[in-house]
């Protein structure tokens, strides 16, 4: 079964990756409201998501455009390649705050990203900054699927390093960025409900605490960061760096950084709601 569902991808790429993207693009709409309809339980979650989190939104959220997003976001990554993107999407990327990152690009800084838009996508963009990228995956129970992404991801210009259990991921992440790495991390969501309780649209949140921590034992910058397609143009945001008080306590440290990430993720969001394709439980209420 494993190596069926490698093969699913690696075909799918291949034949993706020769189409209009475009054109691919327009499977959104039917995949995503099938998806819609198969994961039924989900749909109705994001629907009461929908509820409180409309309060704070200039953009409605819609539970059935998310999961068409979502389509999108695995459209897009099956047919992206390096010669893709530079070739038809990197010249009419349209960055925004440049500036903030101007002055980091000789030191350690961590990018921490909500999981919305396209993130693959922010890689070869980051590279032609002359960003020295480094991500940390976790691992996957397929290991075909897992070497699959790595080495797309690292086709793109971002060093891949395999968390878990045993890694001791932590340390090296540390001496990465004290050699200068910018470290991507995907921010929003506790993927082993051991993160930190954030207040996140007034309501409380699990974070993981790993960008913060990190940031505190090495003293360079948290970047919040968003990759975004709105109104037909793709968009690099960085939303401006913070550094993480430091404490005498580093449990108020570490739920201040928490706090200023939570605000800025918050504001990304609110860019373009629905392509915040983060399905899985975020708050407290949602487990």
């Amino acid at each position: 079964m494993k190596f069926l569902q490698y093969q699913l991808i690696k075909f799918s790429h291949n034949v993706f990756k020769n189409i209009n993207l475009k054109l691919l693009l327009i499977l959104s709409y039917p995949i995503g409201i099938i998806y819609s309809v198969i994961s039924f339980r989900n749909t109705i979650m994001l629907f009461r998501r929908s509820k409180t989190l409309n309060k704070y939104l200039d953009i409605k959220y819609n539970p059935i455009l998310v999961k068409i997003n979502y389509a999108k976001y695995w459209l897009e990554l099956l047919w992206l390649t390096k010669p893709n993107f530079e070739n038809k999407i990197l010249d009419n990327v349209n960055i925004q705050n440049k500036k903030y990152i101007d002055n980091i690009k000789k030191q350690g800084a961590i990018f921490a990203l909500p999981h919305i838009g396209n993130w693959e996508m922010a890689i070869p963009v980051g590279t032609h900054l002359n960003l020295d990228l480094l991500a940390v995956a976790e691992p996957l129970n397929n290991d075909l699927v897992l070497n699959w992404f790595k080495n797309l991801r690292e086709t793109l210009g971002c060093e891949i390093i395999i968390g878990g259990k045993g890694q001791n991921t932590f340390d090296t992440i540390v001496n990465k960025l004290e050699e200068g790495k910018h470290v991507c991390l995907l921010s929003d969501r506790s993927i082993n409900k051991t993160g930190v309780g954030t207040v996140f649209f007034d309501n409380l949140a699990s974070f993981p605490k790993g960008p913060v921590a990190l940031a505190l034992k090495t003293q360079v910058p948290i970047v919040p960061t968003a990759f975004l397609k709105v109104n037909g143009q793709y968009n690099l945001i960085f939303d401006k760096p913070f550094y993480v008080p430091l404490f005498e306590n580093e449990s108020i440290s570490i739920q201040q950084g928490l706090k200023t990430l939570s605000k800025s993720f918050e504001k990304l969001i609110n860019i373009a709601p629905n392509q915040w394709h983060s399905i899985q439980p975020v708050w407290s209420n949602e487990y």
